[in-house]
């Protein structure tokens, strides 16, 4: 008898496993959802370039140095909490206009012929975070009269995106719902709790550009600077929601 009971009792457990693996997975809903939300920037990035020109390496440096820091002492008139971050700074020869690329005689010295050392070339590479936002065309074009080149306004931002970033979810998820509601109404069925969630977000910028291939004279003085009247674009801060939301047995 007790080989009967342990071979029935192994039997109803065998028989229970077939019916977990057998049972149907839990009915479900997937949908995607969309927000967004516009916030006003409060952050400019100002990107510009050095450039100083001299006899000597020196020389070229010293100029391009005096030149930063007129332009950063002007440019903390407007905001002055900026901090000038250097990206790059290179120092390169200058040769004569005759000079064609790199064709050398075997023999020629740097002292002699058309492609002959005649000078040397600073440049320095800025990038500037302001606050200043309502400032910062004000600010480009500031820094392109004080000798500034390729000055640019790279792009606006948000200081601290998360509360963009939540709202922007919230608004995906009230999405998700919505469609997810109907999707259930519309097939008579009952919509269940949320099951699964994934989120991926994007953001936006523009740029205002100002060019330029020479330097205005050493004395330049900054005088009342030109006023931008900007209105920057507001930041977009979308986010995409797929939503995976049980079906009530």
């Amino acid at each position: 008898m007790r080989k009967i009971v342990i071979a029935a009792t192994l039997f109803a457990a065998v028989q229970g496993v077939a019916r977990a693996q057998s049972a149907p997975d839990q009915p479900k809903i997937i949908v995607d959802g969309y927000g967004e939300v516009k916030t006003p920037p409060d952050v400019a990035t100002i990107t510009y370039t050095l450039r100083g020109e001299g006899s000597t390496s020196d020389d070229a440096v010293r100029a391009m140095v005096a030149s930063g820091q007129r332009i950063e002492s002007a440019l903390k008139n407007l905001d002055p909490g900026i901090e000038p971050k250097t990206r790059e700074v290179r120092v390169s020869p200058a040769k004569g206009q005759t000079c064609e690329g790199e064709r050398y005689d075997a023999d020629e010295k740097l002292s002699k012929g058309p492609c002959a050392i005649t000078g040397y070339i600073a440049n320095q590479s800025i990038t500037i975070r302001t606050a200043a936002v309502k400032d910062s065309g004000t600010m480009v074009g500031l820094a392109a009269k004080g000798g500034a080149y390729e000055v640019r306004i790279s792009n606006f931002d948000l200081a601290d995106p998360r509360s963009a970033r939540a709202q922007a979810i919230s608004a995906a998820l009230a999405d998700a719902q919505v469609k997810a509601g109907a999707l259930a109404r519309g097939s008579h069925l009952t919509l269940g709790p949320i099951m699964t969630i994934s989120t991926v977000g994007m953001q936006g910028s523009q740029d205002i550009v100002i060019t330029g291939s020479r330097i205005p004279a050493p004395n330049a003085g900054f005088t009342t600077p030109v006023t931008v009247n900007l209105n920057a674009e507001q930041i977009t801060t979308s986010a995409t929601v797929a939503v995976t939301f049980a079906i009530a047995r």
